[in-house]
């Protein structure tokens, strides 16, 4: 009763271990393990930063969106880009007075401080402003009355920031906004995932 089926010469089996040989073998399986993943992990946490800036901006400007349907004021949205040396930032400003709650906003300093080594581009031209205001009913409309659009594209500060990717908030003049991954800095076009 209880010690049947046990061993009688316990010292035997517990005197088993590992040989020094044994665990150096351990050893370098698990360094050439670290040596592959760290390289992987730290790209993977760079494009983490890249992807978390872009949505942020998506959800700040959604948010603009929602208030000025919601309040009935149009909400003037502006995105400033610091090119290859950062500098990000972003101001929501609702036309409408006594706004209750708090509006969502990025200053430079902290940008720098949520995503550090990371930088955004606004791509201006014909269809896409930098600052924009967005009516009651969703629309864009650029400072000249015109329906626009926005392009701010995130990427790494690095020298190789191609190798990290690029990830693009777009908002088309209807008021879409869409998050997602571009070829480059300056590319204002999704890629097909």
């Amino acid at each position: 009763m209880g010690g049947e089926g046990l061993p009688e010469t316990l010292p035997e089996v517990w005197g088993k271990g590992f040989t020094l040989i044994e665990l150096m073998v351990i050893i370098a399986i698990m360094a050439v393990i670290a040596a592959i993943a760290i390289p992987q992990y730290n790209i993977w946490m760079v494009r983490a930063r890249i992807q978390g800036a872009s949505g942020r901006l998506q959800q700040d400007i959604t948010w603009a969106e929602g208030y000025a349907i919601r309040s009935g004021y149009p909400v003037q949205v502006s995105v400033s880009s610091g090119g290859t040396t950062g500098g990000c930032s972003w101001s929501i400003t609702p036309a409408a007075s006594n706004v209750q709650q708090q509006v969502p906003q990025m200053s430079t300093a902290e940008f720098a401080s949520r995503y550090p080594n990371t930088v955004c581009n606004t791509i201006t031209g014909s269809s896409f402003s930098s600052s924009f205001s967005i009516t009651p009913t969703g629309m864009v409309y650029g400072s000249n009355n015109t329906i626009t659009g926005s392009a701010v594209t995130f990427g790494s500060a690095g020298k190789n920031a191609a190798t990290y990717g690029y990830w693009l908030t777009l908002l088309s003049g209807a008021g879409n906004v869409r998050n997602c991954a571009t070829s480059g800095s300056n590319s204002s076009v999704c890629n097909l995932q």
